[in-house]
């Protein structure tokens, strides 16, 4: 091969190769749309992107909240007959992953503006599937929903961890960003999220994703009780709840939950964190509630006793999530917490 030749070659694989660098940055900037990354959370976008005006109240949360919280009803408790009455949004969806609850909040602050307070559910420690990326309190799609920019914070969200691993797992979201951009690139799963002009956006009203009950489950709620339930007794003889708070697994959880504090201090909002009731769930012990104050400086919500019997007595649809009738009491209840 003549040296022309070899030094053809080596330039059309340099032009090759810097053109596919920027083409995986060009790919990556794409995906950076709100309307990209949400979407495999398409309701989600909706109520932040196609509607217009301030929103009072933002909570988010896991599956237990998008079925367990009424943003109507929390609404009409809240504003106490105060006319119009406050908007309630809720951005709920299934699983945990803290971080990418609070770039729900964000994108909501950046879009619409939030008036007065934001509700967070809080997942206690102990009970985190410890393999995968939940380990690390991550949403499924994480590496697709939040903003490339944020990816630098991440290893700041497990101080615990050793250098090599934080930097493993910011190399894999990278990778999973390049791969759900191109993904939704050649699928088109992002084109139903049109945003709609700002002229023509309605005002938002109290709303969120709930959507139909999930089915009934009678059976399984009443093989739950008694398996949680003390023989010849009943949920209210259970130990006062008493759960872990320090787990290296959730660092993350606890980081973000810190930073979504400080942030919401910033943003002159009040902060509200929410431990849903699981079916027979005691309420937690006052030493529990003091420490859980102590390490985030907010105190954590959860039903009083006479508020839980209620719940337990036909208010879920199976043993972690409530249905209708649980979830107007629920929210009727969390809405008088706000005021």
């Amino acid at each position: 091969m003549s040296l022309r030749h070899r030094h053809l070659i080596q330039l059309g694989a340099a032009v090759l190769l810097a053109a596919t660098i920027l083409g995986v940055f060009a790919l990556v900037a794409w995906s950076d749309q709100p309307r990209v990354r949400y979407a495999s959370l398409k309701c989600v976008y909706r109520q932040i992107y196609n509607y217009k005006g301030p929103v009072d109240v933002v909570v988010v949360g896991t599956s237990r909240t998008k079925w367990g919280v009424s943003p109507q009803t929390v609404s009409t408790a809240y504003s106490n007959g105060q006319e119009p009455p406050f908007v309630v949004l809720n951005l709920a969806r299934s699983w945990r992953g803290t971080q990418q609850m609070f770039q729900e909040i964000k994108d909501v602050e950046a879009e619409r503006g939030i008036t007065k307070a934001i509700v967070v559910e809080y997942s206690r420690e102990g009970d985190v599937v410890a393999t995968s990326q939940r380990y690390y309190d991550y949403y499924p799609d994480h590496a697709a929903l939040v903003p490339i920019e944020e990816f630098k914070d991440d290893p700041a969200q497990k101080p615990r961890e050793p250098a090599y691993l934080r930097a493993r797992d910011l190399l894999e979201l990278l990778q999973q960003r390049v791969d759900y951009a191109l993904d939704r690139a050649l699928s088109g799963r992002a084109d139903k999220n049109v945003e709609i002009p700002v002229a023509e956006r309605p005002v938002g009203v109290s709303d969120g994703c709930t959507g139909k009950d999930r089915p009934l489950k009678t059976a399984a709620n009443e093989t739950w009780l008694k398996r949680v339930t003390p023989k010849g007794g009943t949920w209210a003889d259970r130990p006062l709840g008493a759960w872990p708070i320090g787990r290296v697994n959730n660092d993350a959880q606890r980081e973000t939950m810190l930073e979504l504090v400080r942030w919401a201090k910033a943003h002159d909002l009040a902060i509200y964190f929410a431990l849903m009731p699981r079916l027979g769930d005691q309420v937690p012990s006052p030493a529990y509630l003091k420490r859980f104050e102590a390490t985030f400086g907010v105190p954590l919500l959860f039903p009083p006793k006479e508020i839980l019997t209620q719940l337990y007595d036909g208010g879920y649809s199976d043993p972690n999530h409530l249905h209708e009738p649980g979830r107007e009491l629920y929210s009727e209840w969390l809405g008088t917490q706000l005021r």
